[in-house]
């Protein structure tokens, strides 16, 4: 079993970067005082957008930029109602996750695009980018920096930020940009080099993932990625599990990574603090 485990940590690696650059967008921008709840619908847009342009243009880097396009689209529409127009942001997330959903599934069923090849990605700049250089640099972002002071005021005292002149909107929208800028990455890799191309609901719950894993890691960067190994090398020992043909059932196997969420989650509910002004337009 201890065998199992080790052989299951690099392709634990690999698979779990959507998800982490999805917990690093998310947990900046919920330091700014935005639970982005559509960032389910985010990834799996950025998802279909970057096969698309792969498909239609036969580049990665197209495919990528596609992505990247696709959720700052679905980031644009969330920040219209939850920013400007003050809308719950929880009911705004829940809208466009469903629009999401449905809309990818009409798109991929209509257009006949989608049954092209997918060009490979030959070398694999994102590992790096979301392992070490991501969190290095929103790390000093947050907690290094004047635009990350002002950003968690923003989380924390929205008043305290509005009586030195800044504004709390211009912030949550630089960390809304900046996390579609993750988040579209993340979907975009998910479809090109995890997958041979875009398939209906493939990000399966990944976002709703992320926000539970800012959770656990207490809304810090440290935590976020130990959060994510977890969730990351329980999902790929599902995988291994599969591929030993232990005897367990299939769907007992699936059900492993959200198991270990909950669990994730039933210990540390209520002994976290979120910052003040979570949620709040």
């Amino acid at each position: 079993m201890f065998e199992l485990v080790v052989n299951s940590i690099p392709l634990a690696i690999v698979a779990s970067i959507p998800l982490l650059l999805a917990v690093e967008g998310e947990l900046l921008v919920q330091r700014g005082g935005i639970i982005n709840l559509g960032i389910e619908g985010m990834m799996l847009t950025a998802a279909m957008t970057a096969a698309l342009a792969a498909q239609l243009t036969n580049s990665v880097l197209i495919g990528f930029a596609g992505g990247i396009a696709g959720a700052a689209s679905i980031a644009a529409l969330f920040g219209l109602f939850a920013i400007i127009l003050r809308a719950d942001q929880i009911v705004t997330g829940t809208a466009i996750n469903l629009l999401a959903l449905g809309g990818t599934a009409f798109v991929y069923r209509e257009v006949p695009a989608f049954r092209q090849p997918i060009p490979q990605l030959h070398t694999d700049p994102v590992l790096p980018l979301a392992w070490l250089a991501a969190p290095l640099v929103l790390g000093a972002i947050l907690w290094n920096s004047s635009f990350g002071l002002r950003l968690r005021a923003g989380g924390e005292h929205p008043e305290a930020l509005l009586a030195t002149g800044r504004s709390v909107r211009q912030h949550r929208w630089a960390a809304l940009m900046i996390e579609a800028l993750l988040v579209g990455l993340g979907g975009a890799y998910l479809s090109l080099a995890l997958s041979s191309g875009f398939a209906e609901n493939m990000t399966a719950g990944r976002g709703y993932i992320a926000l539970s894993i800012v959770i656990f890691g207490r809304w810090k960067m440290k935590g976020a990625l130990l959060g994510t190994a977890i969730f990351g090398l329980a999902a790929a020992l599902q995988y291994a599990l599969q591929a030993a043909n232990r005897g367990i059932p299939f769907h007992l196997l699936l059900a492993v990574p959200y198991v270990v969420t909950l669990l994730i989650l039933c210990g540390v509910a209520g002994r976290v603090r979120s910052p003040e002004a979570l949620g709040k337009p």
